[in-house]
C-alpha cells in the first residue's frame, strides 16, 4: 500500500450509481502494518453497523510528477479505542486491504447546476469564475484568459452560498481551451474539492438540496 502514517484519506462507504452519488468521508492514517491500517474515526462517523462491510480508501499519489486519486477495497475488522500518545486517546477503525490499488473518481457524486437564483457564486485564487456544475466532489467551472489554471495545481478557492463566504482547497483534474468546442476567449476546468472541513461540506450540501428543488420545481411548472 501507498498508504503511510498522517497521509490524508477519503472512505467510500456508500456509492449509488444510479443517482451518481458516492459518500466518501475524510480521515486520517494513524498506523499501517501490512495489508492492514489504523484509520482515524469519521466526522460524522461510520456507525458500527459497518462492521464486515467493504469500504474504499481513497488517496491522493505523485505518479509520473503529477498527482492522481487511488484507491483500493478494504474491510472494516474493528473500531478501536486508538492511543495516539501516552495521554490522548482516540476513536479508530481498523481496516484491511481485500483488492489492488487502482485510479479512483470521486468527483461522480451528484452534480447540480446552479443559476443566477441560485444564491452560488465561486472564485479560485481570488478570481471569479462561472459554476457549470458543482458536487460535494468537485466542480466543473469557466473563466476567462486571465486566470490560469493548469493540471494538477492545488488552488483556493472562495464559495459564496447564501450569504456566506466558505473557503477550501481544490485540486485541478483537468484544463482546456474553450474554443475547441465553439467558445472563443473561454477557458474550462474540473476541479477536485480536498481538505473540505465538515462546516463547509454541511453548507455545500445543503446548497445542493435547494439547487436540486429548485430544479424539479421548474420541472413541474405547466
Amino acid at each position: 500500500m501507498d498508504l503511510k502514517p498522517g497521509l490524508s484519506v477519503r472512505i467510500v462507504t456508500d456509492v449509488d450509481t444510479a443517482r451518481e452519488k458516492i459518500v466518501a468521508k475524510p480521515s486520517t492514517v494513524h498506523e499501517v502494518n501490512g495489508s492492514t491500517a489504523i484509520l482515524a474515526q469519521t466526522d460524522p462517523p461510520i456507525l458500527t453497523s459497518m462492521l464486515q462491510k467493504d469500504i474504499v480508501v481513497t488517496y491522493l499519489v505523485k505518479k509520473n510528477e503529477m498527482m492522481e486519486r487511488q484507491g483500493f477495497p478494504a474491510r472494516i475488522l474493528q473500531f478501536i479505542d486508538y492511543r495516539l500518545n501516552p495521554e490522548h486517546t482516540v476513536k479508530a477503525i481498523v481496516v484491511e486491504r481485500v483488492g489492488q490499488e487502482r485510479p479512483y473518481n470521486i468527483r461522480m457524486s451528484y452534480r447540480a447546476t446552479p443559476t443566477g437564483k441560485s444564491g452560488l457564486s465561486m472564485a479560485v485564487n481570488g478570481t471569479p469564475v462561472h459554476v457549470i456544475d458543482i458536487s460535494l466532489g468537485g466542480a466543473k467551472v469557466s473563466h476567462d484568459r486571465s486566470l490560469r489554471l493548469r493540471y494538477d495545481m492545488v488552488v483556493s478557492t472562495h464559495l459564496v452560498l447564501g450569504e456566506k463566504t466558505y473557503t477550501t482547497e481544490a485540486h485541478i483534474l483537468r484544463t482546456w481551451d474553450g474554443a475547441t468546442e465553439g467558445f472563443k476567449g473561454l477557458f474550462f476546468a474540473t476541479m477536485e474539492f480536498v481538505n473540505m472541513d465538515r462546516t463547509v461540506e454541511q453548507a455545500l450540501s445543503l446548497k445542493i438540496q435547494d439547487i436540486e428543488r429548485e430544479v424539479l420545481q421548474k420541472e413541474r411548472l405547466p
